[in-house]
């Protein structure tokens, strides 16, 4: 908003300016205007929101509807989006000083489909005198089935009484565009496989899925136990294994005293006699 300027600010010798030149000889009248004046110009941020003409553009929506409703508005709809509830606002004052007209039609309509004509009878061939047509362009608007209806029921608002409305005409353009049909394809192949005898003949590393297990017998000589690992041994999942050692017959004589320790218990034999 451009700036107003120092003679046309709201300051109280402006504001004092405005008093009737009658009420100025009366010295209660002037000092109430002089007190009114000061307290106004404090006040200017205040005022400021009164300013609706101006303010559409920034008001909020609950206030468009309100003020759509004092100010007459009967082809409001409250299911307008924001932006088309302001152009309508903004054209309602033209479309009052000009209902029954073309341009009243045009204007109320275009503030919510901007690409529309009105064509008079006499425009297109085989028109009847009183008679219009609409020609609606609905590209590149988003809108459901019924909201070009809920628009073309307000028209009564703002035409002529004595003309009617003889045909609607909707438009729509779109640019070309590839169509992507989704969905599912599928393919089977079926190969035969000869009867023959069964031949395994693996040549490299055979590596089987689940459990496997193997068992070999190994007989291990009577000699001297010795184990000599050269090289790593690994064995998966659980080993065992088993050795039988023998133990050579002694047939010496025990000592005087044989400790015997076994798991968890010990023993001590004693081979002395009572009078040793």
């Amino acid at each position: 908003m451009n700036d107003p300027g120092v003679n046309h600010s709201l300051t109280a010798d402006n504001i004092l300016a405005s008093f009737p030149i009658a009420l100025q000889g009366d010295a209660s009248a002037a000092a109430l205007g002089a007190i009114t004046a000061r307290l106004l110009a404090r006040r200017p941020e205040e005022i400021s929101q009164l300013r609706i003409y101006p303010m559409i553009d920034q008001l909020p929506e609950r206030l468009l509807d309100i003020l759509a409703y004092d100010f007459k508005v009967d082809w409001w709809d409250p299911n307008y989006t924001l932006e088309e509830k302001r152009r309508t606002l903004k054209e309602s004052w033209r479309v009052h000083k000009m209902l029954g007209t073309r341009a009243a039609v045009e204007m109320a309509i275009r503030a919510v489909y901007p690409n529309t004509e009105v064509l008079e009878w006499f425009e297109y061939e085989g028109g009847k005198p009183y008679h219009f047509k609409l020609n609606i362009d609905l590209s590149d608007i988003q809108c459901d089935e019924t909201r070009p209806w809920r628009v073309l029921e307000r028209v009564n608002f703002y035409k002529s009484l004595r003309s009617h409305l003889e045909e609607i005409v909707f438009v729509m353009h779109t640019v070309p565009a590839t169509l992507h049909v989704g969905g599912g394809t599928g393919a089977s192949a079926s190969i035969g496989v000869p009867m023959e005898k069964d031949v395994f003949d693996f040549q490299d590393t055979l590596h089987i899925g689940g459990a496997f297990g193997a068992k070999a017998d190994v007989g291990v000589p009577a000699a001297a136990d010795a184990f000599h690992f050269r090289a790593a041994l690994h064995t998966g999942g659980v080993f065992s294994g088993q050795t039988e050692l023998s133990v050579p017959e002694d047939i010496s004589p025990p000592s005087a005293t044989t400790i015997l320790r076994t798991g968890g218990v010990c023993t001590i034999i004693s081979n002395l006699s009572r009078g040793d």
